[in-house]
């Protein structure tokens, strides 16, 4: 197995709004969708789409047995041999949306705060990336997943906003690669006390990278040199929730392939700019093809 993704798998309901209220306002929500979601989960499908094999550690409610997302799961042949069933709800993300891109998340964690270190064999899998999920078990996770020789990724999203700084800081050193949005890492950085970019740098990382919106993504692959790395330019944003999962899954998908930091960065630019297009996160993913295709036209040849 190429790839193991850790943390959260919910069921999204998606809605378009006319405004974001402020505190005691009400607004209107113009359209609604349920989909599939879930950091982990939005991983795990769009890398098994883009030709990586797949499998999730996650924990999920009995309600997910024989539902439509579990049913997906096993079509597309995911490995779900550590996903764990406990006796709560699935996870469940409520996103609304303006029209110009801003959005207000209300996480309910549901099953997935009850996700145990259950041990597993990481000689399985050459890399394993960890979502936002049940973090207090990530470092544990990470250490025998570093001592097995796996490559590491960590992207904790929505977790820095809400969660113990100290139980982020503490899984920093053991990733390969680390993950953030402008606004994670300039929380992270006024919270924690981090200086700068620099002070990520452990004597595993090997890249960080800041997505920024409409504006891309910076690639820092070590402590003094960064790359900005550009967006696809779309006619329309229909819906921007999953575009860090989706760029995060095609710069795992790139790096598994053999291409460059820099190079699966573009990717992810690329991948990210066909899910903003539908509502859902995961229901507009290109095929390794449209991504190769996409990527001569816009940076040449994959290197």
């Amino acid at each position: 197995m190429s790839l193991l993704v850790v943390g959260n798998i919910a069921f999204d309901t998606i809605c378009r709004v006319k405004f974001l209220p402020d505190k005691n306002e009400a607004t209107a929500i113009t359209e609604l969708k349920n989909c599939f979601g879930g950091c982990a989960g939005n991983v795990a499908v769009i890398t098994k789409m883009l030709g990586v094999d797949t499998g999730l550690y996650s924990s999920v409610g009995f309600d997910f047995k024989r539902s439509d997302y579990e049913r997906r799961l096993i079509d597309l042949d995911i490995d779900t041999e550590n996903l764990q069933y406990v006796g709560d709800t699935t996870a469940r993300s409520f996103i609304f949306s303006d029209e110009d891109g801003r959005q207000q998340i209300y996480y309910f964690s549901g099953a997935s705060y009850h996700l145990p270190y259950r041990k597993i064999d990481f000689s399985k899998y050459k890399y394993v990336h960890f979502t936002a999920g049940e973090i207090k078990v990530y470092k544990d996770m990470m250490k025998d997943a570093k001592d097995s020789g796996c490559v590491i990724s960590f992207d904790p999203g929505q977790e820095i906003f809400h969660r113990d700084k100290k139980e982020i800081l503490d899984c920093l050193p053991y990733p390969d690669y680390l993950f953030f949005n402008r606004f994670e890492i300039d929380h992270l950085m006024q919270k924690s006390g981090i200086g700068g970019i620099n002070e990520l740098f452990s004597e595993n990382t090997k890249a960080v990278v800041v997505s920024i919106g409409e504006r891309g993504s910076i690639l820092y692959t070590d402590a003094d040199k960064r790359m900005e790395i550009p967006a696809i330019k779309v006619k329309k944003v229909l819906d921007p929730t999953g575009a860090g999962d989706a760029h995060r899954a095609g710069f795992l998908a790139g790096v598994i392939k053999g291409y460059s930091e820099s190079t699966a960065c573009k990717i992810g630019s690329i991948v990210s700019s066909f899910v903003i297009q539908e509502i859902g996160a995961q229901e507009n993913i290109p095929s390794w093809e449209d991504v190769v295709k996409i990527y001569e036209e816009h940076f040449g040849q994959m290197i």
